[in-house]
C-alpha cells in the first residue's frame, strides 16, 4: 500500500501537490444556498443522498439549438460533426445539397437525449415564404441560441432572422462553412497565402451584414465541418457555450465528446467546479474509516468521481483499442491515474489526509458539523480530488496535443 501510494504521488507534478486553498465563495456557487435551506430544513442525516442528486442534475437540463441557412450550407454536417458522428453513421443527420428538411427536424446528443440541435428550413422555402411565417411556425422563442449558416454569402433572409432574434434578447453566431474548399481552390495559385485568403473572405462577410449593425471579425466563424481541429470550429464551439445560460452551459460541455484543448480545460473547469460538493456529501455520508485511510470517506463516490474525471477527459481504458494505439509514455501516464479498486483510491487519498489542512477547510462546511471526522473528510477528498483532476488534465492535454499534431500532418 505505501509503496503503491510514493510511485503515485511521486509523479504528480508540483502544481498539483501544492495546497489549493478553498475561497469562502465557492459555497455560493450554483447550489450553495439550496444546499444549506436542504439543512435547515431536513437536518443533516440526508443531506449526502441530496448533493449526489445535484451533482447529475446536468443530465436533466434541456438544450436546443437551432441550426438554419439554405441548402447546401453544410447544417447537416455540422450537426453530425459536433455531435461526434460521420455522415454516413446510423444515427447522423441526412446530408444533401438539396433542400432535404422541410419541416424542423430534431436531432439529439448520443451522449444526452436533451441536447437538441434542430435543423430547421431555409426562409424562402413553399413552406416557410417569409420571416412571420418563419417564426410562428419553427417556434423562435423555444431555442437557446440560433447558428446562421452560410457556403457563399449570408442572404437577406439571413439577415432578417438574425434581426430578429437579436430583437427577441436571443443569441445567434453565423458561420461560414466548406473553408477547406476555398483554401484547396487559393492553393492552385501562384501566390498562395492562407491568412490573406481566410482575411478576404471574413471581409466579405462584414461588408454582406453591413445591416445587422456592428460586426467585428471575431463574430463571423469559418469551419470545415470535416476538419474541426483547423480554423474555427472550436472557437465556434467555445461561442456556443458562452451564449447559454450557466445551466445549459454546464451540460452542453460536459455532453460533448469531441475535444479540443479548449473544450478540455472548460470541461475540467466545471469538474472542479463540482470538487466541492463531492467532498462535501463524502464527508456527510462517510461513517467507517477506509483500511489504509486514517478518515472516513465515501470511498465509492470518489472513485465513480475519478471515472467521470477520466472519461470527461478522454482518457482511454487500459485494454481498449485507444490505449494500444498510445505511446508507451502516454500509456504510462494513463496506468497511473488508473485508480479503479478502493486500496488505490484509499493509498492516493491518504498523502493528502493531514490535520494541518482542517483548519483551513471546517469554516466552510456548515452543513457536514464540526466533528473532527468530517472535517477531516471533506479536507482529504477535496485535496485529493483538486490533485487527480490536475493529473488527467496534464495527461488528457498530453495526448491530445500528440494526436492533433499527427491529425494535422496528414492533411
Amino acid at each position: 500500500m505505501k509503496q503503491h501510494l510514493v510511485d503515485v504521488t511521486q509523479n504528480l507534478p508540483l502544481t498539483f501537490l501544492r495546497p489549493a486553498m478553498i475561497d469562502p465563495s465557492d459555497w455560493e456557487l450554483i447550489y450553495g444556498d439550496e444546499i444549506r435551506e436542504y439543512v435547515e430544513r431536513d437536518g443533516v442525516p440526508h443531506i449526502a443522498d441530496f448533493i449526489r442528486k445535484k451533482l447529475e442534475t446536468w443530465h436533466e437540463v434541456e438544450v436546443n439549438l437551432a441550426i438554419t441557412g439554405d441548402s447546401g450550407t453544410g447544417k447537416s454536417s455540422f450537426i453530425n460533426a459536433i455531435r461526434g458522428l460521420r455522415d454516413d453513421d446510423e444515427r447522423a443527420a441526412q446530408v444533401g445539397v438539396t433542400e432535404t428538411t422541410s419541416l424542423p427536424t430534431v436531432y439529439d446528443h448520443p451522449a444526452n437525449p436533451n441536447i437538441s440541435f434542430w435543423d430547421l428550413p431555409g426562409i424562402g422555402t413553399p413552406n416557410y415564404p417569409n420571416l412571420e411565417t418563419y417564426v410562428r411556425k419553427v417556434q423562435l422563442e423555444k431555442y437557446d441560441a440560433f447558428l446562421i449558416f452560410t457556403a457563399t454569402r449570408f442572404t437577406e433572409h439571413d439577415l432578417q432572422l438574425a434581426k430578429k432574434v437579436k430583437s427577441s434578447g436571443k443569441k445567434f453566431l453565423l458561420i461560414y462553412t466548406k473553408i477547406d474548399e476555398n483554401i484547396r481552390a487559393e492553393q492552385r495559385r501562384r501566390e498562395f497565402n492562407e491568412e490573406a485568403v481566410l482575411e478576404k473572405i471574413r471581409r466579405s462577410c462584414i461588408v454582406n451584414l453591413q445591416e445587422l449593425g456592428s460586426i467585428d471579425e471575431q463574430d463571423i466563424f469559418l469551419i470545415s465541418n470535416h476538419h474541426p481541429a483547423k480554423w474555427d470550429f472550436d472557437r465556434l464551439t467555445q461561442a456556443i457555450l458562452d451564449a447559454l445560460p450557466v445551466f445549459q452551459r454546464e451540460s452542453l460541455t460536459l455532453s460533448l465528446t469531441n475535444l479540443t484543448a479548449q473544450m478540455l480545460k472548460r470541461k475540467a473547469d466545471i469538474l472542479r467546479g463540482r470538487i466541492w460538493k463531492v467532498a462535501a456529501a463524502s464527508a456527510a455520508a462517510a461513517l467507517v474509516p477506509i483500511p489504509g485511510l486514517s478518515v472516513a470517506v465515501d470511498i465509492g463516490l470518489i472513485t465513480d468521481e475519478i471515472s467521470f474525471y477520466r472519461s470527461q477527459l478522454g482518457l482511454p481504458e487500459e485494454g481498449s483499442v485507444e490505449f494500444a494505439r498510445l505511446t508507451v509514455s502516454n500509456q504510462e501516464k494513463v496506468r497511473k491515474i488508473c485508480l479503479t479498486t478502493t486500496a488505490q483510491v484509499a493509498g492516493f487519498m491518504a498523502a493528502f489526509a493531514s490535520e494541518s489542512t482542517l483548519e483551513e477547510f471546517s469554516r466552510f462546511i456548515p452543513f457536514v458539523g464540526v466533528g473532527i471526522a468530517s472535517g477531516m473528510s471533506f479536507a482529504t477528498t477535496y485535496y485529493g480530488l483538486q490533485h487527480c483532476l490536475g493529473h488527467v488534465e496534464e495527461s488528457a492535454l498530453t495526448i491530445l496535443s500528440e494526436a492533433a499534431n499527427e491529425a494535422l500532418q496528414g492533411f
